[in-house]
């Protein structure tokens, strides 16, 4: 027989929403006031938990950095579109999109990119290999817009690096509770990207950067 018919999580599931809560603190306090900035005890406090209990799911202040990353960089993999009813150019701006929004939202895992420094060597390769995973998508899809015709001749690699360029540098300046909202910015986001790559001239009526217009955002 069922117990509770599932309507109670089990204490396997239990652990895995505390631990995934716990990522998201961390990243959300490395972000904030980075990596040598945050202790343990300030993410245990801001949980309303114990320091000790957070041994229970990561080994030190370290291996949860490692954590935020590993959970960032499925984050950012989610966020690629395989639509293929989509051309070339349509996933990538769609996928940039919900990547910054990945980043910057409230269920983000992502830390600040410099952050990396932080982790042991074997750590941080694996961590590039998985973000080069991430990057490859991408420009694998700018190459197949050059070939269909919908996005500029250009060279796939040099032209995903400077979206990234774009989209990483979101979380640098970003503050929750500014004038642009977390979806604005993500969309508006797609749209630059759509206006640098496009091969075709995009109308500015289609741009969500126009409504931003007027409002600035609070600097860091």
């Amino acid at each position: 027989m069922t117990s509770w018919k599932k309507a109670v999580p089990t204490a396997a599931e239990q652990r895995e929403l505390k631990k995934d809560a716990l990522l998201r603190q961390a990243a959300f306090a490395f972000r904030t006031n980075g990596y040598h900035g945050t202790s343990l005890t300030d993410i245990a406090d801001a949980l309303g938990i114990s320091k000790p209990t957070l041994y229970y799911y990561v080994k030190n202040k370290q291996d949860l950095l490692y954590q935020c990353h590993l959970a960032a960089s499925e984050q950012a993999l989610d966020s690629v579109c395989r639509e293929m009813s989509f051309n070339a150019l349509e996933r990538v701006c769609r996928t940039m999109s919900d990547y910054v929004r990945s980043m910057i939202s409230e269920e983000s895992y992502s830390v600040i990119i410099l952050e990396e420094k932080s982790l042991k060597p074997q750590q941080l390769a694996y961590v590039i290999e998985c973000r080069d995973r991430f990057q490859a998508e991408v420009i694998d899809m700018i190459g197949q817009g050059v070939k269909e015709g919908t996005i500029v001749p250009c060279e796939p690699k040099f032209a995903a690096f400077c979206v990234f360029g774009t989209a990483n540098w979101v979380t640098k300046w970003y503050r929750p509770g500014g004038s642009w909202q977390v979806d604005e910015i993500a969309t508006a986001i797609g749209d630059f990207t759509r206006s640098g790559l496009s091969a075709q001239p995009v109308p500015p009526g289609l741009t969500a950067l126009f409504g931003l217009a007027g409002r600035s955002e609070n600097s860091r």
